[in-house]
């Protein structure tokens, strides 16, 4: 673990850090959302608008043979309650599609406390884009616990 130093040079070799979707939702981003610091190695911060304008693999480095990387995104541009399903990347050199439907994330009493969207990425422009192995889960929260002035909602 050359350069790297605090908590991450005590964890025990061979760590990775796999939570479920509800240690996702509860414990970084739920603290994300309502402004309790996380540590900074926890996640990287990034513009939606810099997501969608690259090719996964250009996001990502692939030191320390990891296959899965954890960003908090911001500057989405969609309202509230509507998800779109399909993403284009840069100039159309690719697009990310949804995989089904949005899923909720239920505690053990059934409350719904996070939403999940599963996407594909594809490589190059439709009809002859080809299916890629990136994936991304897109968790957010539900409108409940939005402040009420950001709600918005098109019509």
């Amino acid at each position: 673990m050359d350069g790297q130093s605090g908590i991450l040079a005590e964890l025990p070799v061979g760590y990775r850090f796999l939570p479920t979707d509800e240690e996702l939702v509860t414990h970084y981003l739920m603290n994300k959302a309502f402004y309790k610091p996380l540590p900074a190695h926890v996640g990287q911060d990034i513009n939606a608008s810099e997501l969608y304008s690259k090719p996964p693999n250009t996001l990502v480095t692939l030191s320390c043979g990891e296959r899965e990387w954890y960003f908090f995104i911001y500057g989405e541009e969609d309202s509230v309650g509507e998800r779109k399903t399909i993403r284009i990347v840069g100039d159309g050199i690719g697009f990310w599609k949804s995989s089904g439907q949005e899923k909720s994330i239920c505690n053990s009493d059934g409350n719904v406390f996070g939403l999940k969207f599963q996407f594909t990425y594809f490589s190059g422009t439709f009809p002859n884009a080809k299916r890629t192995h990136w994936r991304m889960d897109v968790y957010r929260l539900p409108t409940q616990y939005y402040p009420a002035q950001k709600v918005t909602k098109k019509k």
